[in-house]
């Protein structure tokens, strides 16, 4: 069928982008009860990116029919939003070949997200209680 592109970017290949939380992770005043969710990134402009915490259950392989889980972001709907977060986007000195997710400056109660591509880095930052 014709999708035409997804209203949001799954921000990775193919499956969705998972993140798995023994922990419940507040970004900013927003929390995110343990468990296991998809995200996506909402770019609304080169500075204006927005991460997307999901309760999406995520497709292993692409199968149409199946409207209770997404493959990458196709048939994404806010409706199962659990956090929107605005990211802090950055110019980098040097270029990203391959979208890179990492964890920065983790300490014993919280950290950043980071996604680099190309010269861009976004990031939010988040605490977490046991």
């Amino acid at each position: 069928g014709n999708f035409g592109p997804p209203p949001v970017w799954r921000a990775g290949a193919n499956v969705s982008t998972r993140l798995n939380t023994e922990a419940t992770l507040t970004f900013g005043d927003k929390k995110v009860p343990a468990g296991e969710y998809s995200l996506f990134i909402d770019v609304k402009s080169p500075q204006d990116w927005t991460l997307i915490v999901s309760s999406w259950p995520a497709q292993q392989r692409f199968d149409q029919n199946d409207k209770t889980a997404l493959w990458g972001a196709y048939g994404y709907t806010p409706d199962k939003d659990v956090a929107r977060i605005a990211m802090k986007v950055e110019t980098l000195p040097f270029s990203v070949e391959q979208l890179t997710w990492a964890f920065l400056d983790i300490t014993t109660d919280g950290g950043r997200i980071a996604i680099s591509w190309a010269k861009t880095m976004a990031s939010v930052t988040f605490k977490a209680q046991p």
